[in-house]
């Protein structure tokens, strides 16, 4: 007698290969989406610092028409927002270090949205004598020293 087998050969993956894939994704995007979102921020961080610097370069014209800086940012030639272009920071300006607008100011970028909130870097300042400023945590939310924010917030 004459008997042959036939073999089935079956198409796809099983079920387990499936689960490890699915498991292999997972361990890679908690990993990856937590990086993403920290470089995202520090790419925002330039909306800031670009405004403080647009502000601070209008206050001296300013200055020189009225003989006083001003703590209303949208008094200023070209600046139409007390936020940054992309909506990221609240550009506010105070008297800096002689204590009076008159002669001195100091303008600071405070995070506006949630996600920048997060941000190491919680705000930045710029003085009319050009002396940056920054108040930064560490990733224990420990408060770092003058010098260590001013490095990890404005990268100079």
């Amino acid at each position: 007698m004459n008997q042959s087998v036939t073999i089935e050969t079956r198409n796809g993956f099983t079920l387990i290969e499936v689960m490890v894939a699915v498991t292999v994704m997972a361990i890679l995007s908690a990993i990856a989406y937590p990086i993403y979102e920290s470089q995202s921020r520090k790419g925002k961080r330039g909306d800031g610092i670009a405004s403080l610097e647009k502000v601070a370069l209008a206050e001296q014209p300013y200055f020189s028409h009225m003989n006083t800086f001003t703590e209303t940012v949208t008094n200023l030639n070209g600046i139409e927002s007390a936020t940054s272009p992309g909506g990221y920071y609240t550009i506010t300006v105070a008297p800096g270090a002689t204590g009076s607008i008159a002669s001195s100011f100091v303008v600071t970028a405070q995070p506006l949205t949630d996600g920048q909130k997060k941000d190491t870097c919680q705000s930045f300042t710029l003085s009319n004598l050009g002396v940056r400023g920054a108040t930064a945590v560490d990733s224990s939310g420990k408060a770092m020293t003058d010098v260590d924010a001013r490095l990890a917030c404005w990268g100079k």
